[in-house]
């Protein structure tokens, strides 16, 4: 019980280290990020690089396997794992609320572990990894996923060890899609070889340009949030 405390308390620390500044640039960087809307474009894209590069027969398969990590990780977050261990968030735990900062007033729900962003954003992540399988493609998402999570206890409504728990059920579970997205497509080798052994594309068969476009999405949505956050800083 007093090492569970004490991982408790440190959670509680951790977590204050990385919520809230006095910057008015970094809160309008974390509502940016935060906006669904901002992120249309890389979705759109990252659709394009689905069926540009995904055979039609598996189209579905992959879409659904996608979809199906998105729902797994919402409902064991949010049907198991709230309602079991009813972890208060840091804007509701009475022991550090009143040294929480939040952005514009948002405090989110009564309870948070763990977190159902940082499970979706790794569980997509880890999905699209396994998919592509190109190393830069690999830590671009991997780096967006952190920043989409770690963004949330920025704003306070999530511990770091809710972080934490939602992406290693992200990782598991856009792993699982995979494995079983890969079972069920196992025996399909129409031009994997051919394709693989090209400069052109990456391991799994995907053309490298298309990767590349989805890279420059990514890249220049930050850039679109950082101007975005700098225009507001300027308006307030």
């Amino acid at each position: 019980m007093t090492e569970l405390q004490g991982l408790i308390e440190t959670d509680r620390l951790a977590t204050l280290s990385v919520n809230g500044s006095d910057s008015l640039f970094w809160d309008g960087v974390a509502n940016l990020y935060t906006s669904v809307i901002i992120w249309i474009p890389l979705a759109v894209t990252a659709i394009f690089l689905i069926i540009r590069n995904i055979e039609s027969k598996k189209l579905l398969l992959v879409l659904l396997m996608a979809a199906l990590v998105i729902l797994a990780c919402d409902q064991l977050s949010s049907s198991v794992f709230k309602p079991l261990f009813h972890r208060l968030r840091p804007t509701r735990d009475p022991f550090i609320l009143d040294m929480v900062d939040t952005v514009n007033g948002y405090r989110g729900g009564l309870y948070g572990f763990f977190s159902g962003h940082a499970a979706n954003s790794f569980g997509l992540a880890v999905l699209f990894m396994w998919l592509v399988k190109d190393k830069l493609f690999s830590i671009s998402v991997i780096i967006w996923a952190l920043i989409n999570s770690l963004i949330r206890t920025y704003l306070g409504v999530h511990f770091v060890g809710d972080i934490l728990a939602g992406a290693v059920a992200g990782c598991l579970i856009g792993s699982l899609m995979y494995w079983i997205y890969s079972l069920l497509t196992k025996n399909d080798r129409i031009h994997r070889n051919q394709r693989v052994s090209s400069l052109l594309y990456t391991r799994s068969g995907f053309m490298r340009n298309d990767v590349f476009a989805f890279m420059c999405v990514l890249f220049g949505t930050y850039s679109v949030i950082m101007i975005g956050a700098c225009i507001t800083q300027g308006l307030a």
